[in-house]
C-alpha cells in the first residue's frame, strides 16, 4: 500500500466542489482500468491525498505516473479554462 500526496503547480486552490467530484471519478476509472486498488481518496481545494494498492509488478513511481498523467489529460480536456486560468 502506498500513500501519495500531490499538489497542483504553485499550490493553487483549484479543486472546488465541481472539479473535485469530476477528478475523483476520473481517478477511480483509471484505478479500475489499470488494476490499481484505490483505498482512500480525498481532494481538498489545494492538494490530493491517495492511499492505493497496486499490483506487485508495478513500482510506486509507475502507479503515480499513470494516475497523474492520465488524470491531468482528461481533466484539462473537460475543463480547458482551468488550465488557462491557473497554469
Amino acid at each position: 500500500m502506498y500513500h501519495f500526496v500531490w499538489v497542483p503547480k504553485y499550490r493553487r486552490k483549484v479543486f472546488t466542489e465541481l472539479y473535485s467530484e469530476t477528478l475523483k471519478s476520473i481517478i477511480y476509472k483509471i484505478g479500475y482500468d489499470y488494476e490499481i486498488d484505490i483505498i482512500e481518496l480525498e481532494i481538498p481545494v489545494d492538494h490530493i491525498h491517495m492511499v492505493v494498492r497496486g499490483v506487485p509488478k508495478m513500482s510506486p513511481s509507475d502507479v503515480m505516473q499513470i494516475i497523474k498523467s492520465i488524470s491531468a489529460r482528461q481533466f484539462f480536456k473537460l475543463y480547458p479554462e482551468v488550465k488557462r486560468r491557473y497554469f
